[in-house]
């Protein structure tokens, strides 16, 4: 890090800064501040260069050009958007790793971790055991465990990449208090996200960023919601508009399907239709559609589903991608090499780019290469390749950009326009409404309203999410 002089209240300062990728121009000609006691958001498209600028400040990327000036003496917290973790460590092991405690004896005082990392989790609202296993957590448990490591080093300069794309309403607002409480303690935080609620409830400062270069920058206030998805996607990022038809043949049927939190589940789909699954974390919405795609045993009166039925899991970092291949591999696989044509997979490929839009340098780089998007377009290129007459996706848009989000509602039309039916979850009511025919509630397990989207709006799906209005609606077609 270069050793300018910093001004007064300025924690860290990007002059110039620019970082390439061979031909790539990942960011350009940066210049920004960021300022103790504010939360500076920093929004754009996937790709746009947000993930690269929190790299270079918490000291992970080098910029080929420009100069990057710290605060002496600064302590620096990242949370990045991917779940890379040594997943045979236990919480206590992951919140103390490199930061160990010691007995006199200068053996490792585990009894006096276990008690800190449960203090430590308890002020978060967290009832998880220290000693389990980072392996053995759900995803939004794993974000929360590196938030509170990064929160315990009570850092100066706090870095968040997407921290609320697995996290629920609720737990969104938790995190929302605890940075609101360290920015009013002088912490400065700059918050990658592509919610613009979040921007609005949470953010001081705004920057917007474009193909690696800043095109607005100011005070929340001085943006209006419409003017964000301007500056980040252009004008033609919104949602398509929702068709509906006649229902098709039927692609699934469950009668009081069990397994796990989930009880007595019935539900029907057919061709065309896209339906939503909304609830809480811990709720059941992803033990669901695991069962519904057959990676989890369950019980049911009755169970029948079309066939080929294609899964997009919630963890794509886990259970979706290999990060060491490349993006033609991770595409075609499992598919066997000496199946595959040259010729013939180039184009299949480039139509997949085509058609999802994916964004990346060649199909040789690495998925790990890609932005989170971009990273999700290239996990359902390899799930449509088997033309699924059953769809089903869990949280598919989480940590995407707007642009992206609507690329995905896009999809989902056209997938139902051929007659395939799609079933997805997502802990974002808003488009839950704006991108389904019908949404299932789930609450403990529970289907508590099954109901076309256009008869709810936001604050009554909300409510029926939570529970705050003690109503069960069932209007199954």
């Amino acid at each position: 890090m270069s050793s300018c002089p910093n001004q007064r209240h300025v924690v860290a300062k990007l002059e110039r800064v620019g970082v390439h990728f061979g031909d790539t121009r990942a960011v350009d000609g940066i210049d920004l501040a960021f300022r103790t006691g504010e939360v500076h958001a920093l929004l754009g498209e996937n790709g746009a260069g947000k993930s690269t600028l929190l790299k270079v400040l918490a000291g992970l990327l080098t910029p080929q050009t420009g100069c990057v000036t710290m605060k002496p003496g600064v302590r620096i917290a990242y949370v990045p958007q991917e779940l890379e973790l040594p997943w045979t460590l236990t919480v206590t092991d992951w919140l103390f790793l490199g930061q160990e405690r010691k007995t006199r004896w200068r053996w490792l005082d585990l009894r006096s971790e276990q008690i800190l990392a449960r203090e430590w989790l308890q002020r978060f609202g967290l009832a998880l055991d220290p000693k389990a296993s980072l392996a053995s957590l759900s995803t939004p448990q794993l974000k929360w465990v590196q938030i509170v490591r990064a929160a315990r080093m009570e850092p100066d300069l706090f870095l968040l990449d997407e921290p609320s794309a697995p996290l629920s309403q609720a737990d969104s607002e938790a995190l929302f208090r605890h940075l609101r409480k360290l920015r009013d303690q002088g912490t400065a935080i700059v918050y990658v996200t592509h919610r613009l609620a979040e921007v609005q409830a949470l953010a001081n400062r705004v920057t917007v960023l474009r193909d690696g270069h800043v095109v607005a920058s100011g005070t929340q206030q001085s943006f209006r919601a419409e003017d964000l998805v301007r500056l980040m996607a252009g004008s033609g990022a919104g949602p398509p508009p929702r068709q509906t038809g006649a229902p098709g043949d039927l692609c699934l049927y469950v009668d009081r399907l069990g397994t796990g939190i989930v009880r007595d589940v019935s539900l029907s789909v057919c061709q065309g239709e896209i339906v939503g699954v909304a609830g809480l974390a811990g709720s059941g919405r992803s033990t669901l559609l695991e069962a519904l795609a057959g990676i989890r045993r369950f019980r049911a009166r009755q169970f029948w589903r079309a066939e080929p039925t294609a899964f997009v899991p919630e963890d794509r970092f886990r259970k979706g991608l290999l990060y060491r291949l490349s993006i033609r591999d991770n595409v075609f696989l499992p598919a066997p090499s000496f199946w595959l044509q040259p010729k013939w997979e180039r184009n299949e490929l480039n139509q997949w780019f085509e058609r999802l839009r994916i964004r990346a340098s060649g199909v040789e780089a690495p998925i790990s290469s890609l932005s989170g998007g971009n990273q999700q377009k290239v996990l359902l290129a390899r799930t449509l390749r088997r033309a699924p007459r059953l769809l089903l996706l869990d949280e598919p848009t989480a940590g995407v950009d707007v642009a992206t989000k609507a690329d995905i509602y896009r999809l989902f039309q056209e997938l139902a326009h051929a007659g395939c039916a799609v079933v997805w979850a997502s802990s974002d009511a808003h488009e839950l409404l704006q991108a389904s025919h019908r949404v299932i509630v789930l609450r403990h397990g529970r289907v508590v309203a099954d109901t076309a989207a256009v008869a709810l709006n936001e604050a009554q799906l909300v409510a029926l999410i939570t529970g705050a209005d003690g109503a069960v609606i069932s209007e199954q077609p």
